[in-house]
């Protein structure tokens, strides 16, 4: 009964001091992915809305314009973007962001758009994500065309760079792992050049600087890059610098679908690399692959890489764990390092990492000892590609409009 008594009087005493015990709640984010306002002019794209939705209704120049990225971190870009068959031009970013391109950080879905002369150029200490299109997105990117260069020095962080993104990174879902889905890159086409220094990691990739548990699929890179690292490590790729797709791995039974994958791509490049302190991994394809299912992939690079301890395929520079198969690559490694780890197709495998039915051309001596090797009238032959690999048509047209 006391103890009754002493509660009741606490609660009135607290009562009439002003303490007031109530439950706050945070009001929910309302994010429109079904109306799309229209963009007409320049400072309509400046001032969108970040939860709200869009359409471009014509071509854009931004020749005037030192362009501020749209969303960070803190806050992304959450609705979708239909660039409606429009281009964007001259795109220019001199100052510096950690998210950086036409957008910073995005949420949503990019699709439909050309960017097209875009120049990002800056010098930074901060750890830094950059893209032609976006810095970092966790949301689906379809269809994009874009051309132009990335000129990062960073001094003092890590640098993630590609001329479409500079990481894609999706790693949300919700309670079970069995409803994870990854976000699309999809039938996007980049040409360009980049060239970064990094004081510490260096991610860089013709497309994608790193892709975290994303869907790659049916894009077309043109790329020149040039990557040196001051004092830590080089991932570079013709496509993606690192590629890591292990958010759902032992959980195969649960999900059943293999859909994290990096396929039907087709990448052309030229990589010349330095990292003179720690590793290098440098691939025509990926540079470090982990947990990745990659098939169906064309390559075509020649790698300049000069390191303490290199590993570099004219696919993969190093894998752990993967799948890889059903791919063709060509070109030529000229290396120099200490410790040197080379192949036609993948520099250095760790783990249970599979190579199958794939296919390399190389006047490289180094490589003549290794498996299904092709001369380059077999690659401008479209028979050759629909017997042993069993390549569509428009892919296999448009790897031999290149060779020729």
């Amino acid at each position: 009964m006391k103890k009754i008594l002493f509660i009741i009087v606490i609660s009135l005493f607290l009562t009439g001091c002003g303490f007031n015990f109530t439950q706050t709640t945070t009001e929910p984010i309302i994010i429109d992915t079904d109306n799309y306002l229209e963009i007409t002019t320049v400072e309509e794209l400046k001032a969108i809305e970040l939860n709200k939705s869009y359409i471009l209704m014509n071509n854009l120049d931004l020749q005037a314009e030192e362009w501020i990225p749209l969303g960070t971190y803190n806050q992304p870009f959450r609705g979708n973007f239909d660039g409606n068959g429009f281009e964007i031009a001259n795109l220019t970013i001199t100052q510096e962001y950690v998210y950086a391109g036409l957008f910073g950080y995005v949420e949503g879905n990019i699709s439909d758009l050309t960017i097209k002369d875009f120049s990002i150029n800056f010098t930074t200490d901060k750890i830094t994500f950059v893209g032609g299109l976006a810095g970092n997105s966790s949301g689906d990117v379809t269809n994009v065309s874009l051309n132009g260069d990335i000129t990062i020095t960073n001094n003092d962080s890590n640098t993630y760079a590609g001329l479409l993104l500079g990481q894609s990174s999706e790693n949300s879902y919700a309670e079970n792992i069995s409803n994870f889905l990854p976000n699309n890159i999809a039938d996007n086409q980049a040409n360009g050049n980049l060239t970064i220094v990094s004081e510490r990691i260096a991610f860089v990739g013709g497309l994608i600087g790193k892709s975290f548990n994303s869907k790659v699929s049916g894009n077309f890179v043109q790329a020149t890059i040039d990557v040196t690292s001051i004092e830590d490590m080089v991932n570079v790729g013709g496509l993606i610098g690192q590629n890591y797709g292990g958010i759902t791995a032992g959980y195969e039974i649960e999900r059943k679908t293999k859909d994290v994958t990096v396929s039907n791509n087709i990448a052309f490049s030229q990589i010349t690399t330095e990292s003179l302190l720690n590793n290098g991994y440098i691939g025509g394809l990926i540079g470090y692959n982990n947990f990745g299912d990659n098939h169906d992939n064309f390559a075509e690079t020649m790698i300049n890489a000069e390191g303490q301890a290199i590993s570099s395929g004219l696919l993969i520079g190093e894998d752990w764990y993967s799948e890889n198969k059903d791919s063709v690559v060509r070109g030529s490694l000229s290396l120099v390092s200490e410790n040197l780890s080379s192949s036609a197709y993948v520099g250095k495998a760790y783990g249970n990492s599979l190579l199958l039915n794939s296919y390399f051309e190389s006047a490289d001596q180094e490589f003549s000892e290794e498996k299904n090797q092709v001369n380059l009238a077999d690659l401008l032959n479209s028979t050759w590609y629909t017997t042993n690999l069993e390549w569509e048509v428009e892919f296999i047209n448009k790897i031999i409009a290149e060779l020729e």
